[in-house]
């Protein structure tokens, strides 16, 4: 089996495009000097409001990265989806033309939402005008892996094109598959990750349920590859990934994260493989009880560990859990930590831990 390392990170957020935003606001946070989420009125779908802390996508300049004849073919998490592989292209440095065939490369994009602005005006058109007026572009777009198949047209990617939707979990859920297939040789490069944004609909249902208050959209894509090639190409590394495991809670609700703090160490010692965790960054979603047994399992599997979390920085939800592993994998990189692990965990009860470690 082949070791993987992640040799590229493509972001955007509320920092901006880029990794080095994402960097820069990421030091901030960890150094308490991050500013507040602004707010927003949210309606419920019971004519309720309440107030949300809401982290969206900074604009910005999308004609940079495609013109403007394919952003029109797209829609907009389709959009800032592409944008973040070509980011974490950009980041790897791959040489032009690449040497890696194109079906020896992967896209494995996660989402837990979806596209659900395009599927809202989709059917609200549908409902007003008629099916027979039925936009097909918006149907087309409407899907929840129509991004990863216009990644994997831009990139020209031949290999397996996957999309996972498992919450706030789904960016884990996608490295962990990319990295599986580079290990087992069945791909030998593969773009993943997760992106999330917040169409008004989804808003207020989100609002409605009771959700945590600060909630965060954006889409972060790592650039995987088999360690001895990024080695061979003198590539900068980021971090291995080492290892990965997951777990689901059945005892946990539709609308709930885990609260089994049993079970949370136990993926978490799984992923740790023996080795001590000096460092966890944690999935935090927001939710009291599911927090306070996230803590607990790491001070029980890691005593020595430094905790970290980016949920207040970036917001529940957002890019899909991707936020929180690309800080983990900047922290790796910056600090040479022997053994760090990234929790995830979504609605219903799934469970992830990924480990890393440098190279």
């Amino acid at each position: 089996m082949r070791p993987v390392a992640i040799t590229g990170i493509g972001c955007v957020g509320a920092a901006g495009a880029g990794v080095a935003p994402f960097a820069a606001a990421l030091e901030e946070h960890l150094g308490g000097a991050a500013p507040p989420a602004p707010s927003e009125r949210v309606e419920t779908i019971r004519g309720q409001a309440r107030d949300l802390k809401l982290s969206r996508i900074a604009p910005f300049d999308r004609e940079r990265y495609l013109p403007s004849r394919k952003l029109r073919r797209m829609g907009e998490l389709s959009q800032v989806w592409v944008i973040a592989t070509m980011l974490a292209l950009e980041d790897a440095a791959r040489p032009t033309p690449d040497p890696c065939p194109p079906d020896r490369r992967g896209t494995y994009l996660g989402t837990g939402f979806g596209c659900t602005q395009t599927t809202w005006e989709y059917l609200d058109g549908m409902l007003r005008d008629g099916a027979g007026m039925a936009n097909p572009f918006q149907f087309s777009e409407s899907v929840a892996n129509a991004p990863a198949g216009h990644s994997a047209i831009e990139l020209d990617t031949r290999g397996a094109s996957v999309t996972l939707t498992c919450g706030d979990a789904s960016a884990a859920a996608s490295v962990s598959l990319a990295a599986r297939a580079i290990r087992d040789g069945r791909i030998d490069m593969a773009w993943c990750g997760g992106v999330e944004m917040f169409s008004e609909p989804l808003l207020r249902i989100l609002a409605t349920v009771g959700t945590p208050s600060h909630l965060g959209e954006g889409c972060v894509c790592f650039l995987l590859e088999a360690l001895d090639s990024a080695r061979g190409r003198g590539a900068r590394i980021y971090a291995e990934v080492a290892a990965d495991t997951t777990a689901s809670d059945p005892s946990a609700g539709a609308a709930e994260w885990s609260c089994d703090q049993t079970l949370i160490a136990s993926t978490m010692r799984r992923a740790a493989t023996g080795a001590e965790a000096r460092t966890v960054f944690l999935h935090a979603p927001g939710s009291p009880a599911a927090d306070q047994a996230e803590r607990r399992a790491a001070a029980d599997v890691c005593p020595q560990a430094r905790l970290f979390e980016t949920t207040s920085m970036s917001g529940s939800l957002s890019a899909a859990g991707g936020f929180n592993l690309a800080a983990a994998a900047l922290h790796v990189s910056r600090r040479s930590a022997p053994l760090t692990l990234v929790n995830a965990s979504s609605w219903g009860g799934s469970l992830f831990t990924i480990a890393l470690r440098p190279v």
